[in-house]
Formats: C-alpha cells, structure tokens, sequence
C-alpha cells in the first residue's frame, strides 16, 4: 500500500499563532501507487479544467467545485482511503508540559500510579492544562527552545511558581497536593528533569509536526494490518524545515523493536510501517499529494464551518467515510477517554476494590518518600537508579 501525505497548519517553532491554532494532516492511501496507477487519468481532469495541478488554495470553492466530481469518481475507482490527523496546539503545549513536570520517572515526588495509568494521567494533565496560562506558556516554550541548557533551567524555578500561584483553582484536595508536591521539589531541584536536547532536529520533536507524523505512521500501520498488505511507500508533500525530521523520526519507528509495551490501561508498539521508504516529493509530481491538498483543504473549511458546495461535500463526505481519523485535542482526547474508560469512571467502586485501591496508593506513596530521600543520596532520577540497578542485577 501506499500513502500520499500532504499538511497544512505549519508555523514552526510559533505555538502561538492565533490564526493557526491547529496543524492537520491528511493521506490519501491506496493498494497500489496512485501517481503511477491514475496519473493518465489524473491529467485528463487536469486538462478539462484547464489546469496546470490542483492547488486547493489558489483554487478556492469556485476552482474546485468543477473538478470535484471526477476526482471523486477517480478516487472510488482506486478504491482509495484517508487518513486524517488533527493536532490542536494549545493541547500539545499542555502536554508537553505535563510529560516535562509530572514523568514520575524523572520526577520522584511524582506518585507512580498518577502519571503511569493512563486514565489518572489524562484527568491530571488536563487539570494541570487548566493552571497554564499564557504567561506560563509562554516561558515553558521558551524554555524547551532555549539553545542554553543553563538559560533553559533557570526558567523552571519561575514556571513552577506561577502555575504554585494558581493551584486553588484546582477543585479537589488530593490534585492540589499531587501538583504542589511535584512543582515544588521541581521549583527547588531544576538539575533534576532530563528535558534538554541539543539540535535543531531534537527540537523539532516538540512540534505539531512530529506528533502529526506519528500519528500517521500509526494509522498507516493499523490500516495495514487490516488489508493484511505492506506499507511499500509513504510520499510526503516537500517543506524544507521538517524534511530530515520526519526522515529520521520515519527511520526510528520503522525499525523499532517490534514487541509489545504493556502498561497499565493501554498497550503499546513502537513498531510502525516496517520495511516501507519514505519519500519527499514536490506536489507537482505527485497526483496522490495533490488529492490529499484537496481533501485537506476541504476538511479545514468544514472545520471552520464554511459552506461547501454540493460535488465538493460530496467528495468531502466519501473521504470521511472511507478514512480514519486521530483528534489530538481537549475534546478529541476527553471523548476517546471517556468512551474507553467512561463506565468505569462513573461507577462508584465496591468496597474490596476501594480497600485495594487504597493499599496501592499506600505503596506507591512509599516508594515516592523513597524515590525522594534517595535522590538526595545519590542524585539518580527514578528512571536512572532502575537502570542502574537493572545493570547490577544482571552482572
């Protein structure tokens, strides 16, 4: 199978643009390589509408509309799929700066349980979500960007009082004293987090980019498992910033380990689309990145909730229901919890599962004490001493 990826949403380092509050992606996928399979047909709609290529964005409603209907039918004779990604900004910021403070294994006054079972996680970034203001936003981008490791510390100290300062705002007890115990020992040990990376292409992790990307490698990877068919080649609409990001990031997760990661309430492989190339191409070449443009700018304009006309909706409306889609945002996140985790969320528990709970908080209670006292011993994050000790074990 093949995938043809185009995005749009792109301003780099710039979190905070108001006028681009998401970064989206889409793929057109297809069993066999669409720019070779389609592109006679391709360049016969091209032809009829007098068209050089199809730039939805030069185009506007007007330009589509004509073309829409036999990219539809071309689209239905590929037996084509999509995927679609959507990263909201301010929720990647929000967790970023939840995996930053609250990683129990960088963290020792992180209980274990409150960042490592993913529903507790979910329900306390999104708490700690609601004390980020723009102020603190701001510094915590800046610190993560910051080219000087010594410049970049000194700005936790500062972060960790000003999200202190609104810790009230939090509506119950046991959050309050979870966030204050994390902050402060922060506030007062900011050698301790293992955030810093050097390079520009380390920094470009932290980008929309990057998250969108991996989310797409693992639709990808899902879809190919369900046509029981290899990814043979994803080709990716060129954009010189990111270009050997995504190279380097498809590379990592391509040759991955290929064996399962059981955490509590999910499972995870790192593994994706093994074996596939990865290709960076100019629109202009690929029919495939020219389908994804259109149906990407499609998708934007329903999001912003602008009319489209009949043929458009019509192939709009195909994409959707032959695609999958990842809502990295508050709501698209809080719904897909809610689905998985929702029952058990609104049910009060039995009195034998609220004993066990409590002597499970108990442990991990201890073992933060001693995570803590142990750190001014040895100067090892929880993570650090596991390997250590993992090292010794096995000598």
């Amino acid at each position: 199978m093949y995938a043809f990826v185009d995005e749009t949403g792109n301003t780099g380092g710039n979190l905070f643009d108001e006028d681009q509050p998401l970064f989206l992606t889409a793929a057109l996928i297809t069993r066999s390589d669409f720019d070779r399979s389609k592109a006679r047909q391709f360049d016969k709609i091209l032809a009829d509408a007098n068209l050089s290529g199809i730039h939805a964005t030069e185009l506007g409603v007007g330009g589509i509309e004509p073309i829409a209907g036999p990219v539809l039918k071309l689209l239905k004779a590929a037996d084509a799929r999509f995927f679609i990604s959507r990263v909201e900004k301010r929720y990647l910021l929000a967790t970023k700066f939840f995996d930053t403070f609250f990683d129990s294994g960088e963290n020792p006054a992180v209980p274990w349980h409150a960042y490592n079972v993913r529903p507790l996680r979910l329900i306390l970034a999104f708490k700690v979500a609601s004390l980020v203001d723009e102020t603190v936003a701001q510094l915590f981008w800046k610190m993560l960007m910051e080219r000087s490791e010594a410049r970049a510390r000194a700005l936790i100290p500062e972060i960790c009082a000003a999200v202190l300062a609104r810790i009230d705002r939090l509506p119950d007890a046991r959050s309050r004293e979870i966030v204050t115990d994390a902050l402060q020992w922060t506030r007062d040990h900011p050698e301790g987090l293992d955030f810093y990376q050097t390079g520009r292409e380390a920094k470009n992790g932290h980008m929309p980019n990057s998250v969108a990307f991996t989310n797409l490698l693992e639709g990808l990877e899902a879809l190919s498992k369900k046509w029981d068919r290899p990814v043979r080649l994803i080709r990716h609409d060129r954009q010189s910033q990111f270009e050997r990001t995504l190279a380097h990031w498809h590379q990592l997760f391509s040759n991955a380990l290929p064996d399962p990661i059981h955490l509590p309430g999910e499972t995870r492989v790192l593994r994706q689309v093994p074996g596939s190339d990865f290709e960076i191409s100019a629109s202009e070449h690929s029919p495939g990145i020219q389908v994804a443009d259109l149906i990407l700018w499609l998708f934007k304009r329903f999001l912003e909730g602008k009319d489209i006309p009949y043929e458009s909706g019509r192939l709009l409306s195909f994409a959707m229901k032959r695609g999958m889609q990842n809502d990295f945002s508050f709501d698209g996140v809080e719904n897909a919890m809610l689905e998985q985790f929702g029952d058990a969320l609104n049910s009060d528990p039995s009195p034998e599962h609220l004993e066990k709970a409590r002597e499970i908080q108990a442990h991990y209670e201890q073992l933060r004490l001693d995570n803590i006292a142990a750190y001014d011993r040895d100067g090892l994050m929880p993570f650090e001493r596991q390997a250590t000790s993992s090292r010794l074990a096995s000598d």
